[in-house]
Formats: structure tokens, sequence, C-alpha cells
């Protein structure tokens, strides 16, 4: 009977033993390993722009474009910061404002946008547009390689392309006469770069500079004396001499280009322009480069435009009896004289 019951409780005491040995290792496959996350943190891109318009929108609209197309979605894995203020007065704040944001990047649309953020930061990477001429705003001290925090795209006037154009309607063009404003420091920008690109088509560039209305009409009718076209610049002193211009030059029979679609529209023959939300876009990569960290920017040249499109006053085409290349005519924005 002793020997029975001490065979039953040992055998009790192994089941037990068992059980729980079972029962922990049960236990121990239930549970799960906890899985732990760090959270990204969102990246801030900040936009510093004055008094939005059409050109400066575009710019904005193409900025944004390449943001997304690269795979940058607004609250998913990035904050949009913009500032449009009312007023150049306003910009020096606007940009400490966006500093103490601690963007990863600030992008500037315009060249005082541009100066003010870089003013407010020798950090933070700035990516500008819509600035013609970066060096002479003080920018960068080179477009090759910018020293500082400071890049981005030009918007300088095709002034390259114009020429070009000029030499494709009119291919026996011997020289061209550039008339401009001596005092507009925008206008002997381009005329001095619409010169290089006349010579080195081998085409005579003359410029003829005015500093007043009576300087203006005695420089024009020189200039139509001896040139074969006529180039304007785009500045007050040009708009308001425009209707003799013109008046004169049809007379003559010399066929006038511009600098800008707006001359175009009041009378001159044809122009290239500036694609502003393909800027934008160049602006957007360049943004995305430093986002990622895939460059710095003293290892980012400035950018120029590429894209441009021809306008041509359909009207004033048809007073010169002039025919247009395929490519021209079918990429080509036409207009009229109002």
């Amino acid at each position: 009977m002793r020997i029975t019951l001490l065979k039953k409780t040992l055998a009790l005491i192994l089941v037990v033993v068992v059980s729980l040995s079972l029962f922990a290792c049960s236990s121990t496959q239930d549970i799960e390993p906890t899985e732990t996350t760090t959270e990204v943190p969102l990246q801030k891109v900040a936009v510093l722009s004055c008094n939005i318009g059409d050109s400066t929108q575009s710019a904005y609209d193409g900025f944004i474009s390449a943001l997304s197309s690269n795979g940058y979605t607004e609250g998913d894995n990035y904050i949009l910061i913009h500032t449009d203020c009312k007023a150049e007065e306003e910009l020096a704040k606007a940009a400490a404002a966006i500093v103490d944001e601690t963007p990863d990047v600030i992008y500037a649309i315009g060249v005082d946008a541009a100066v003010a953020a870089k003013s407010a930061t020798a950090e933070i990477p700035v990516v500008f547009s819509c600035v013609s001429d970066p060096v002479g705003s003080k920018l960068v001290k080179s477009c090759e390689k910018p020293e500082a925090n400071v890049t981005g795209v030009c918007d300088y006037s095709p002034v390259f392309e114009q020429i070009e154009l000029i030499t494709t309607l009119y291919p026996d063009t011997k020289r061209i006469g550039c008339l401009y404003n001596g005092a507009d420091e925008d206008s002997i920008f381009s005329a001095n770069l619409a010169s290089g690109e006349a010579q080195t088509r081998e085409v005579k560039f003359t410029m003829y500079p005015a500093l007043t209305e009576s300087d203006y009409y005695d420089e024009l009718e020189t200039a139509l004396e001896k040139c074969d076209v006529l180039y304007l610049t785009d500045d007050a002193l040009i708009k308001s001499g425009l209707k003799e211009t013109l008046k004169l030059a049809k007379e003559k029979k010399v066929p006038v280009f511009a600098e800008s679609s707006e001359l175009v529209e009041s009378g001159c023959l044809a122009t290239c322009i500036t694609d502003y939300e393909h800027i934008g876009y160049s602006a957007g990569e360049l943004s995305v480069i430093l986002l990622r960290s895939l460059k710095t920017v003293s290892q980012i040249p400035v950018e120029y435009a590429t894209d441009c499109t021809v306008v041509v006053n359909s009207k004033v085409q048809k007073n010169y009896k002039l025919t247009l290349p395929d490519d021209i005519k079918d990429s080509a924005v036409f207009v009229k004289t109002s």
C-alpha cells in the first residue's frame, strides 16, 4: 500500500511538472517580440516670394511639380512653408521668420526674395529662380561654382535664342542694330549678351545706347540707315518711343525684333520668351538634390533657362510677307497687335 501510494504521488508530481513545462513553452511561443519604430521627421521646404504674379506663379507651380515628380508629397514626407510678401520691405522680416522654422531648403522666387533669403542665413541652402543676373545681384561670385549657400536658375531674357531666331528667319542678315537705354543695367546686360552671340554667328552687331528721348530718335535714324534688322531691349525708353520706331522701321522695310513678348504684342515682329514653369521645375530638381544630400550647394552650378517659346505677331509677319520654317510655325505662339 505504501509503495502504491508513493508511485501515485510521484506520478502526480510528474504530471504537474510536465504540464507546467508545456504551459511555459506555449506561453513563450504566444508572446511576439515588441517592434520599435523610429518616426522619420518631415523635411521642411520654404518658399519666399513677393507679389506673386503670372511668371512667378508659373515658377512656383513648376517647383511644386518637380517635388511631386521626385516623390515628395506635402504632408506625407515634407512640410511646405510659403510666404508671399505684399511689399519688398516685408521680405527681410519674412526671411528671418522662415529661417527660425529651420527649413531644409529655401526656394526664393525673384531677386529681392533671393537677396533677403541670403541675408537671413549663411547655413540653410537657398535656391533661387526668376533672377536675371545673380552675379550682378551679388547672390553668387561665380555661377560655375557657388561659394556659399546660394544657387539657382537664371531667367535672363533668352537673347542667344533671340539672335538665333533673327538669323533663322533672315539668314542673309549681315548687320543687326540694337537700340537700348544706356542707363538701364538690365538693358545693358541684354545688349552685351546679344552682341556676343551675334559675333559668334559672324553677324555685325552695333549697339545704339540712348539716355534721353532726343538721343533715342537720333540713334534710331542712324540704326535704320545702317542695319538690316533692328533689335530692341525691353525698357521704359524703348516703350515710350516704340510707336515712332515701328513707323520709321516700316518705311525703311527693316524688321524689328524685341526682347519681350509685350513689345511683340505692341507691334514688333517676333521674339523668344522664357518658359517660367520650366525654370521653376529646374529649381525644384536642384532642391531635391539638396534635400537628399546628394550634393552640396558649391557642387551645383547656377543653371540657365533652356526652354523657350517663339512669339510672332501674325499681322506684322503678314505685312513683311515672311514665311516661317515649319518647326517654328508648328510651335510658335501667335499674337496680333491690338
